[in-house]
C-alpha cells in the first residue's frame, strides 16, 4: 500500500467544482462531538454534488469559492450557481408527463434566478424514466394512484432527501415554478415554512405570515416559503411596529416555523447560513427581479433503463492475506453477483493493483448483456491473481471509461468497488490522493454513484470507502470481515436492480434450531421478489426452498457459495425459508429476502460519511408509502449497530422532535427519522441495520395537503449500511500490500541514501587506486 499519511480522511466533506476545468478538494474538518439537530453552517455546501458553484474566474484566488467580485483580486466570480438536477419517474410514463415536468423544471429555474437574486438556476435535469425506488433522484415523480402532495425533506440535500410529488399534481396546479421553487429551497437550504407556526419545533399549532400582518400596504408581496411569493423574506421585522417593514419584513414577532425552527433566521439568512461561501445576502430590500441576469433554459438528458454496472476488483498484494484469501472470498462474492444478475444486465470487469492496465496482467471484460453463458465473466474473475500496489483511481477511470464505451450512462449505471486498502499510486503519495480525487470527481460529474464495500487491516481504509461512496452519490456498507463480502455483492445487486431489502436473518448452520421457519412478509404491490442464503464455509452446501402464503414451494438456483429464488408478482403475505444445510456445519449463513416495490419503500443515510473518535453518528429513516412520507409519533425505526470489535447495539430512530437538550430529531412527525449513536470510540467501520415494520402509519404532517385519516399499508424493509470513524492524524507506517516491504522512503531519507551511497562508491575507489599503486610498486622492486 505504500506509505500513506492519512489521506484515507482526505476525501471529507469535499466540494466539488462541476466545470470550469475545477475541482475543488476543500478540506473541512470531521463534524465535531455533538451536532445539532439543524444542519450546521456551510454543512449543506459543503456536500459533495454536481453543482457549479461560483468561483474566481481568473487571478491569484482563481477556483476559490466566492459570492462576490470583491473576494477575487484582479478577475470577477462567477455569476451563477448552477445546479443539476436527477429525476426519478418511478413509473413508465408517457411522453406528455415528460414533458411536463420539463416544463415545471424551466419554470423552477427562472423563479429560483428571481428569488436569489440571480444567483442560482438549474443547468441540467437528468431525467430516468420508469426509474426504481433505489434510483438516486433529487425529484421523485409518482403516478396519480400514488396521490403523492408536494412534500420534500428540508436539508437532506445528498443525504438521501428529495423533492416529491404525484403526477396529477404537476398536472392540475398553477404557478407551478413557485411550488417547486418551495420544495427546492426546503431541500437545499434547509428552510422551513413561513405559513404555520410550530412552537420549539413542536407540532404545527396555528397559521402565520411573513410578513406577519395583512396590514402592510405599499405592494409588499407574500415570500416564497409563505404562499409561493416572488422572493424571500429578509432582515428582521419591527416588533413594535408591524407596519414598519424598512429593516426588514421576516416574521417581526418570531412566530413561523422558519423562526422557530431556525434560530429566528429570515429565509436569505438560511440560503446564506447553507451556503455560505456562495450566496451573497442582499443589503437591504431583495433585487425585484434577477439583478440583469439573463435565464439560461435548463439542459434536458433523458437515459434508458439498461442497468449497466462495472465491478472493480482490487487485484493488490494484501489480497492474498487470511485464510481463506481475501481474493478468494471476493471471487465468491463477484460471481455470486454475476449469478443473480437477470439476463440482457450489461456487465463489465476492471481489476487493480499497481495500475488497471490490461496489458500489465489486469483482468478488463468490456461491458456486455449477461445471457445463460456467463463463462466470460466467470472465468475472468477466477483468473485473478494478487499482485503488487493500489491504484483505486486508474480502477475507477478505466470503469468510467467502459461506461463511455458501452454507450454512456443510463437510468441504473453504477460502479461496485472492492478494495482492502488505501490508494497509494500513482508515488508520491501526493499525487495518488489528487489522482483518485480527480476520479471521484469525474464520477460524481458524470452521475456514475459508487457502490462500495472494503475490507482489510490499513488504518483509516474505512473511512477512504466511505469517502468514495459520498463524493460520488453512492453507496457503503462495509466488510470488515472478508467473510461477508458475499452478502455486500449480493445486497450491491439486488440495490442496482431497483430492490430492498425485507428482512434479513443471520447464524451458524449447526445451532440454528429453527431454519425451516424463517418468515418474510412480502407486501401488497411488490412486482418481485428474491430470496437470498450466503455462507461463508466453502466447504458447506445448502439446499433451500420459498414458501408462499398458499404453501407453493419454489425451488432455488445456486450461486457458488450460496442460494437464491425470484419470484414475479409475489403473493403478498409471509413468505417462509425451508433451509436444509447438508450435514453438520459451524458456517455462519445470512438469509435475506429483497422486494421490488414503488409504492411503499425505506431509506437510510449517515449525517456525515466519517466522524472523529467519540464523535456522534446521525441515523436517518425515510419510509414512504401512498401519499408521500408515513409517521407514527410511538413508533421507532430499528437500527443495530456493530461496532469494529464486532459488538453489537441497538439505536432507536423516531420522528417526535427534538429532546431536552436540542439535539436529535429535528421536526416531529415530518416522516424523517432520526437516531443518534453515541459510542463510537473505536477507529473502523460501524456497520448499521436499519429496519422498519410500518402498519397503518399517517401521512407526514410535511405535505401540503394532508389527509388525517389516511393510514399507510403494512410493509417491513432494511437497509445495510455502514460509516467510518478515523482520525486525520492516523499514519499508516507499514501498508498490508507488502507486510515486509520498509516504509516508503521520505525524499530526505532518498537523498542521504544516495549521498551514503556515492560515500561508499569514493571509498571503493580510493581502495582500489590504493591498491593498484602498492602493487605497482612492488613489481617495480
Amino acid at each position: 500500500m505504500g506509505t500513506f499519511h492519512t489521506q484515507a480522511i482526505r476525501f471529507k466533506n469535499i466540494f466539488v467544482v462541476v466545470g470550469f476545468a475545477i475541482s475543488i478538494a476543500t478540506l473541512m474538518p470531521l463534524h465535531l462531538a455533538h451536532a445539532t439537530h439543524e444542519t450546521s453552517a456551510g454543512e449543506i455546501e459543503g456536500r459533495p454534488a454536481a453543482v457549479f458553484r461560483r468561483v474566481c474566474l481568473a487571478g491569484t484566488s482563481a477556483g476559490s469559492l466566492c459570492k462576490q467580485d470583491s473576494e477575487c483580486p484582479g478577475s470577477s466570480c462567477a455569476e451563477k450557481n448552477i445546479f443539476n438536477i436527477s429525476v426519478a419517474f418511478e413509473y413508465d410514463a408517457p411522453t406528455a408527463d415528460i414533458d411536463s415536468i420539463k416544463k415545471l423544471i424551466t419554470d423552477t429555474s427562472a423563479v429560483l434566478l428571481d428569488v436569489t437574486d440571480g444567483q442560482a438556476e438549474i443547468g441540467q435535469a437528468t431525467i430516468h424514466n420508469n426509474a426504481s425506488s433505489t434510483t438516486q433522484a433529487d425529484l421523485r415523480v409518482y403516478p396519480s394512484t400514488n396521490d403523492n402532495w408536494w412534500w420534500a425533506m428540508s436539508g437532506h440535500y445528498r443525504t438521501g432527501g428529495s423533492m416529491n410529488v404525484s403526477i396529477n399534481y404537476v398536472s392540475s396546479t398553477v404557478n407551478q415554478g413557485a411550488i417547486l421553487a418551495h420544495e427546492f429551497v426546503h431541500l437545499v437550504f434547509d428552510a422551513r415554512d413561513e405559513y404555520e407556526t410550530r412552537p420549539g419545533c413542536g407540532a404545527t399549532t396555528g397559521n402565520a405570515t411573513c410578513p406577519d400582518t395583512t396590514t402592510i400596504t405599499g405592494g409588499e408581496t407574500v415570500c416564497l416559503m409563505d404562499s409561493n411569493g416572488s422572493e424571500l423574506c429578509w432582515g428582521q421585522g419591527d416588533s413594535t411596529d408591524l407596519t414598519d417593514i424598512s429593516g426588514g419584513n421576516h416574521d417581526a414577532t418570531n412566530v413561523t416555523e422558519q423562526s422557530e425552527c431556525r434560530s429566528d433566521r429570515s429565509c436569505w439568512d438560511q440560503v446564506v447560513h447553507s451556503w455560505p461561501s456562495t450566496f451573497l445576502k442582499p443589503t437591504g430590500a431583495p433585487e425585484a427581479g434577477t439583478n440583469g441576469r439573463s435565464v439560461v433554459p435548463p439542459k434536458f438528458i433523458e437515459t434508458d433503463e439498461t442497468v449497466r454496472v462495472v465491478l472493480v476488483l482490487d487485484e493488490s498484494g494484501s489480497m492474498n492475506l487470511e485464510s481463506p484469501s481475501r481474493m478468494e472470498r471476493l471471487k465468491v462474492a463477484a460471481k455470486d453477483f454475476v449469478a443473480l444478475a437477470e439476463d440482457d444486465t450489461e456487465v463489465g470487469i476492471v481489476s487493480y493493483s499497481t495500475d488497471a492496465l490490461g496489458t500489465s496482467g489486469r483482468v478488463n471484460v468490456p461491458i456486455a448483456a449477461l445471457t445463460s453463458n456467463r463463462a466470460t465473466w466467470t472465468n475472468a474473475i477466477d483468473g485473478m491473481s494478487p499482485d503488487d500496489m493500489t491504484n483505486i483511481g486508474d480502477g475507477l477511470r478505466e470503469a468510467k471509461q467502459m461506461i463511455v464505451d458501452a454507450g454512456g450512462v443510463t437510468g441504473s449505471t453504477f460502479v461496485v468497488l472492492m478494495t482492502d486498502g488505501l490508494n497509494n499510486q500513482p508515488p508520491p503519495q501526493s499525487n495518488a490522493d489528487s489522482d483518485l480525487q480527480s476520479a471521484i470527481d469525474d464520477l460524481l460529474a458524470s452521475s456514475i454513484p459508487v457502490y462500495v464495500t472494503c475490507t482489510g487491516g490499513d488504518l483509516g481504509v474505512q473511512s477512504q470507502c466511505s469517502e468514495i461512496a459520498t463524493g460520488t452519490g453512492g453507496f457503503y456498507v462495509d466488510s470488515a470481515d472478508a467473510a461477508r463480502l458475499p452478502e455486500a455483492f449480493v445486497g450491491f445487486h439486488e440495490r442496482v436492480a431497483g430492490r430492498e431489502g425485507i428482512s434479513s436473518t443471520e447464524g451458524v448452520f449447526s445451532k440454528a434450531s429453527s431454519l425451516g421457519t424463517t418468515t418474510f412478509y412480502v407486501d401488497e404491490g411488490s412486482e418481485l421478489a428474491t430470496f437470498t442464503l450466503v455462507w461463508s464455509d466453502p466447504s458447506t452446501s445448502a439446499a433451500m426452498f420459498a414458501i408462499d402464503p398458499d404453501g407453493n414451494s419454489y425451488r432455488s438456483l445456486s450461486m457458488p457459495q450460496g442460494r437464491y429464488v425470484r419470484v414475479q408478482t409475489p403473493k403478498p403475505g409471509d413468505w417462509t425459508l425451508r433451509i436444509d444445510p447438508s450435514g453438520v456445519s459451524d458456517s455462519p449463513f445470512v438469509a435475506r429476502a429483497f422486494t421490488e416495490n414503488r409504492v411503499n419503500s425505506l431509506h437510510a443515510a449517515v449525517r456525515y460519511a466519517s466522524v472523529l473518535p467519540g464523535g456522534e453518528i446521525y441515523i436517518y429513516g425515510f419510509p414512504r408509502s401512498h401519499r408521500g412520507a408515513v409517521t407514527h409519533d410511538s413508533a421507532t425505526l430499528d437500527a443495530t449497530i456493530t461496532r469494529p470489535d464486532g459488538t453489537k447495539e441497538m439505536v432507536e430512530l423516531h420522528d417526535r422532535g427534538r429532546d431536552a437538550t436540542g439535539h436529535g430529531d429535528d421536526i416531529p412527525a415530518d416522516g424523517v427519522f432520526t437516531g443518534i449513536y453515541r459510542n463510537a470510540s473505536l477507529k473502523g467501520a460501524y456497520t448499521i441495520l436499519v429496519s422498519a415494520d410500518v402498519n397503518e402509519w399517517e401521512q407526514g404532517h410535511d405535505a401540503h395537503e394532508r389527509d388525517p385519516d389516511y393510514k399507510s399499508p403494512r410493509f417491513t424493509r432494511e437497509i445495510r449500511l455502514s460509516a467510518a470513524v478515523g482520525d486525520p492524524d492516523d499514519v499508516v507506517v507499514r501498508p498490508e500490500d507488502r507486510p515486509d516491504d520498509k516504509p516508503t522512503p521520505t525524499e530526505f531519507e532518498k537523498w542521504v541514501r544516495c549521498v551514503l551511497i556515492a560515500i561508499v562508491v569514493l571509498l571503493i575507489l580510493i581502495l582500489l587506486m590504493t591498491w593498484f599503486c602498492c602493487c605497482g610498486r612492488r613489481a617495480r622492486g
